[in-house]
């Protein structure tokens, strides 16, 4: 708490007299890439009881989104808002545990046993819904499918787990069923990411350390993530530390319920995140369950509000009706 306080009175008190509409765009320089800016605490807080959903957390007082350079939100500041957008999810099933270390050879931290993601797959239906969309899971979510059909839609949602490369963040790779299908391995590699023309308007990373690299001097953290901004696509929501599987299948639900009411990618979890922890319990509610997922770029709604679409289909309705009626009149 101290520390959370101590960092916002830093990094936002110099310029919080100009934060006059809440909206705030951070372009993160080393390795404050690292923290999510949200979980800072905007008042001190004294109380000897730590109740973690009642702290007075940053993302209750400002909208946050996060861009690796201005020119580069230039260059996606599209007006993405529809009526429908096509949809393609990914999550593949891990039919037996696996050592991370038999699939990538150098790695910082303690070794790591990859398990199955059953919450995953039940987050990918939720997303892909109906009405036409693309749901890829098990054995049909690899790597020659993504390549193959990925760029193609609005949204890609990948629920999957990711290989962190320290030492070289271009081979960091979203590892997608292990079932043999096609020429790929299905490690996708981020240098192979660059290589993939998306048009997509939003890709969600719903998977391990997706914002996490190396840092470069004068180009910031080498991610799983920077390589879809580079590649197309106009805004990535990212990880910034693993996702617990049952809490960040509750957050994106909730994310996603909120964008299709027309809400913009940092309102919609701004809103998940507090209607989140209005239910959850002690442990639930600590950050680690609900800060991990931050967005990159382009923060435009990508659906019309359900209001904006009943006014319309009203003013519509009585252009009709009023013509009828001027023409029967003469």
């Amino acid at each position: 708490k101290d520390l959370g306080y101590e960092l916002f009175q830093t990094l936002i008190g110099p310029v919080k007299e100009f934060m006059t509409k809440g909206r705030v765009i951070i372009s993160p320089d080393n390795i404050l890439s690292y923290l999510p800016f949200e979980t800072l605490l905007t008042k001190p807080d004294n109380n000897n009881d730590l109740i973690y959903r009642d702290l007075p957390y940053a993302f209750l007082d400002y909208d946050i989104t996060y861009t690796y350079s201005a020119t580069l939100l230039a260059e996606t500041m599209k007006k993405s808002r529809s009526l429908k957008n096509s949809i393609i999810a990914f999550a593949p099933d891990y039919t037996k545990s696996l050592n991370s270390d038999s699939l990538i050879n150098s790695r910082q931290g303690s070794q790591g046993v990859l398990r199955n993601l059953p919450y995953a797959r039940e987050e990918a239906k939720y997303v892909a819904g109906s009405g036409g969309n693309t749901l890829l899971i098990n054995g049909d979510a690899n790597e020659s499918a993504f390549k193959l059909k990925a760029g193609e839609f609005d949204i890609v949602h990948m629920a999957m787990h990711t290989l962190l490369y320290d030492t070289d963040p271009m081979y960091s790779k979203m590892l997608f069923s292990l079932t043999q299908r096609g020429n790929e391995d299905n490690l996708l590699n981020t240098y192979e990411i660059y290589n993939i023309p998306l048009k997509a308007k939003m890709v969600v990373l719903s998977s391990c350390n997706t914002g996490l690299g190396l840092i470069r001097s004068g180009e910031g953290v080498m991610s799983l993530a920077r390589g879809f901004i580079y590649s197309g696509s106009e805004s990535v929501v990212m990880s910034m530390w693993e996702v617990e599987d049952k809490s960040g299948t509750s957050l994106v639900k909730l994310f996603y319920d909120n964008l299709r009411n027309g809400d913009s990618k940092s309102m919609a979890l701004r809103k998940a995140r507090i209607r989140y922890l209005k239910n959850a319990d002690q442990l639930r509610s600590h950050p680690y369950f609900w800060a991990t997922l931050i967005v990159y770029g382009n923060n435009t709604p990508l659906y019309y509000s359900k209001w904006t679409i009943v006014l319309v289909t009203g003013l519509i309705i009585l252009m009709v009706g009023g013509s009828v009626f001027y023409f029967k009149k003469r």
